[in-house]
């Protein structure tokens, strides 16, 4: 796509590309975390390490789905403002504090942490 001077593109299908293009790269990680998972479970052990790394990766499949989802909600809105209703409303649709700090204009200190999710290591 080639934009001329001159031309304009609505806000709300950029955002809506965005959205497909985040959902995209979590199935992307999602096989990536089936792959590991697989050879991880080929070993009779796994350190605490390797479960960690999981984790992280985990988190980061949520992170892009919820950034998926959210970006998707937004692309649907009509207004350029969102009021506390709008806000709340895409929040409670996410999995994370952590992209759920982002509607809230929150600083969110505690990146990846095991504390900031509310879901469930859903690896094995």
């Amino acid at each position: 796509m080639t934009l001329h001077i001159g031309s304009e593109e609505p806000v709300n299908k950029i955002i809506e590309r965005l959205s497909t293009y985040l959902d995209r790269l979590a199935g992307q990680v999602f096989e990536l975390e089936n792959t590991v998972s697989r050879t991880v479970g080929e070993k009779t052990t796994s350190d605490t390490s390797t479960i960690t790394d999981l984790q992280g990766l985990d988190f980061l499949r949520q992170s892009l789905e919820d950034l998926a989802l959210m970006t998707l909600l937004m692309s649907r809105q009509e207004a350029s403002r969102f009021n506390a209703a709008d806000l709340q409303e895409v929040s409670a649709k996410l999995k994370l504090k952590a992209t759920q700090s982002l509607l809230q204009g929150e600083d969110h200190t505690h990146f990846g942490e095991n504390p900031d999710s509310t879901g469930d290591l859903d690896l094995f």
